[in-house]
């Protein structure tokens, strides 16, 4: 039996050039460089003038060190792009009945229902997972999150603004971020009702509110702790956290899916 990530990756393949292959290679101009000239990953994380962490750079969701090669490419997955519930017992996801159902509906389709297969948008959190590269912009009263993934991106209001009480529902949600020590916190909610938390198919639904806390720990690791809340779907709160890694001198690849007849070839 194919695995429900062959299936997604076939998807996602067919739609792009090989993961992680970038087309520019320029140096960039403000990273630390070790005496071979290669970026210095572990060097001090950089600061705004005003003091603050700056997250700004190309990131992407580094692959699970304890991963073993997977997908058409032979690629190493991040750890949390096939199951957020990798590290949980089945205690602590505790699906509703009606997600419980959707859930086992989705492992039985072996991806061909997943949002990418079909050239919907996966959103946010899912995306956060996935191994393509997306972009930090940060400014003082917002930040701009860009995904090479489906050529998509994320607001993120700084200004101290409350999350809308009836946003319209969107597969990225509505963010609202602020500054807790180093840690960069966003809490999102209006997101549309039946996403893929992961390629397996964990749901959420237009109730979920979103706590994210992006923590750089030097110039090259990021780490992302998401926590989901979504009481219509699942009795307790999940948190998990996808660390990140720095791609210095390259940048984004336009993304788009193209063709979503594939899907009908999956056997």
């Amino acid at each position: 039996m194919r695995s429900t990530v062959g299936i997604v990756a076939l998807a996602v393949v067919c739609a792009a050039a090989p993961i992680g292959a970038q087309w520019l290679n320029y140096p960039s101009p403000d990273a630390p460089r070790s005496k071979d000239g290669k970026a210095n990953l572990a060097a001090r994380a950089p600061r705004t003038r005003d003091g603050k962490p700056d997250l700004a750079g190309i990131w992407r969701a580094e692959p699970d060190p304890q991963g073993k090669p997977d997908g058409v490419e032979n690629e190493i997955f991040p750890r949390y792009f096939r199951n957020i519930a990798k590290d949980l017992t089945p205690e602590q996801v505790a699906l509703r009945p009606l997600a419980d159902a959707a859930f086992r509906e989705r492992l039985a389709s072996e991806g061909r229902i997943a949002p990418e297969a079909h050239c919907v948008p996966v959103g946010v959190p899912g995306i956060n997972t996935f191994p393509y590269p997306f972009k930090i912009v940060q400014m003082p009263r917002l930040i701009i999150m860009l995904y090479e993934k489906d050529t998509t991106y994320r607001q993120i209001f700084m200004d101290g603004r409350p999350l809308p009480r009836d946003p319209n529902p969107a597969f990225m949600g509505y963010s609202v971020g602020r500054w807790e020590a180093d840690a960069l916190v966003i809490e999102s909610a209006g997101f549309k009702d039946g996403g893929w938390l992961d390629r397996m198919g964990h749901p959420h639904s237009d109730q979920l509110r979103l706590t994210e806390r992006f923590r750089r720990r030097d110039f090259g690791h990021l780490s992302i702790e998401m926590t989901i809340d979504d009481p219509s779907t699942y009795a307790k709160t999940l948190t998990y956290t996808q660390p990140a890694i720095l791609l210095p001198d390259t940048d984004l690849l336009e993304l788009f899916c193209e063709n979503e007849k594939d899907v009908r070839h999956f056997k």
